[in-house]
């Protein structure tokens, strides 16, 4: 089954004091970029990163291999980028969608496939993976249901509509876990 990637980074990023989307590591790739690649590395096409806050700055720092998508709602709340996301892939024929926050720093391209691996298995139109039990900050939503999350009011929050409804697939993945807000916990994950 096909599925599309949807990287959220339309935030003010305003505890880390710079946009998230345009962190950047060791390997000098920004954030947002490298977030795209993981969901096309764990068999997500077609990959889309939306931006709203600071988009014209973001959208000049990612690479041309990188499709962006502007919401201009950003600031309504995040159920507003994701809304903008899935209409920008909704066309591309996927049987469901990942969403990645690009502040979920350090998910690994295996937890991606187990994702899609379990979605492409059946038993539910919405799956989210787990680490010890825990849910993490990744999404996969079906297209059967894709319509009910752009219904959702802007300050409706997609986690609280998907309790019922998700399924969970243990990942051991700390990376589901962890989101990275502040410099000091970029540099704790970045290690520097």
């Amino acid at each position: 089954m096909k599925t599309a990637g949807i990287v959220l980074a339309a935030g003010a990023s305003q505890r880390m004091g710079f946009p998230k989307a345009l962190l950047r590591g060791a390997d000098g790739v920004p954030l947002a970029a490298r977030q795209a690649r993981l969901l096309r590395a764990g068999g997500c096409e077609p990959v889309v990163v939306v931006v709203g806050a600071e988009a014209a700055r973001v959208r000049a720092a990612l690479p041309e291999d990188v499709t962006v998508v502007e919401n201009a709602r950003w600031a309504e709340g995040r159920a507003t980028s994701l809304q903008a996301g899935l209409r920008a892939v909704m066309g591309a024929g996927a049987g469901g969608f990942l969403v990645l926050p690009v502040d979920a720093v350090g998910v690994r391209v295996e937890t991606v496939r187990r994702v899609l691996a379990a979605a492409a298995g059946g038993g539910a139109e919405v799956w989210r993976p787990v680490c010890g039990g825990v849910k993490g900050n990744v999404l996969w939503v079906g297209a059967a249901v894709a319509g009910e999350v752009l219904e959702l009011g802007a300050g409706e929050r997609v986690d609280v509509w998907a309790r019922g409804v998700e399924r969970a697939v243990e990942v051991g993945d700390e990376g589901v876990l962890r989101n990275v807000n502040t410099p000091e916990e970029w540099a704790e994950v970045e290690g520097g």
